[in-house]
Formats: C-alpha cells, structure tokens, sequence
C-alpha cells in the first residue's frame, strides 16, 4: 500500500466517521470502531439491536468515495422472531388446484 493510498483511507475513515456520527444525532456509537483499506470499510464493535447495526452500515455507506461495506457488528439484542406466516386457504378448497387432480371426463361451463 503506497502512502498516498494510506492517506486516502485516512481521510475516508474521518468522513465515514462523521457521516455515521451524523446519522446518530453528532454522537458516534459506543462501541463502534472503522477500518478503511482501500477504499472499503470495516464496521466492528456492539451495537444494541440490528437496526443500529442497519443504519451504521447505510451511514457508512453514502460517504464518497466508499467502494464497498463489510458490516461485522454484533447485536446485544437478537433479531425479532419472523412473523407467524398467515393461513391460507384450506386444502381442498380450489384454491390454486391442480389440474391434473382432476377426474378426466366432459367439463361444462355455464355461460
């Protein structure tokens, strides 16, 4: 890595720090630490839930000049349990048959 990349990923780190400071109100997380190498950044530490880690990462993101995100936070708070999936129609029903479990024979329509 040549100096003038260094300096680079220097001055790409303190603007990635300052957009993830302002998406948090001025205040950088607690717990959050950057690396910048070439252009990509490294988002480690705690954070409290996953949508914290969401929103570090997007901020992380939108700096110019970022080619790429690795999100390696951790949550203190683990994900919400996915949403019960809804009922759907009962077998039987018609609802999304299958032609072929239908008897062969003449079909009349009402018209």
């Amino acid at each position: 890595m040549s100096a003038i990349s260094s300096a680079d990923d220097e001055a790409l780190r303190v603007a990635v720090r300052a957009e993830i400071a302002a998406a948090f109100d001025g205040r950088f997380p607690d717990g959050v630490t950057l690396e910048v190498s070439d252009r990509r950044v490294t988002v480690r530490g705690c954070v409290e839930d996953v949508d914290t880690a969401q929103r570090v990462e997007k901020a992380a993101a939108v700096s110019p000049g970022v080619l790429g995100v690795h999100n390696a936070l951790s949550t203190r708070q683990p994900p919400a349990p996915p949403a019960p999936e809804p009922q759907g129609q009962p077998e039987g029903s018609g609802r999304h048959a299958d032609p072929a479990d239908k008897p062969a024979g003449q079909v009349n329509h009402k018209v």
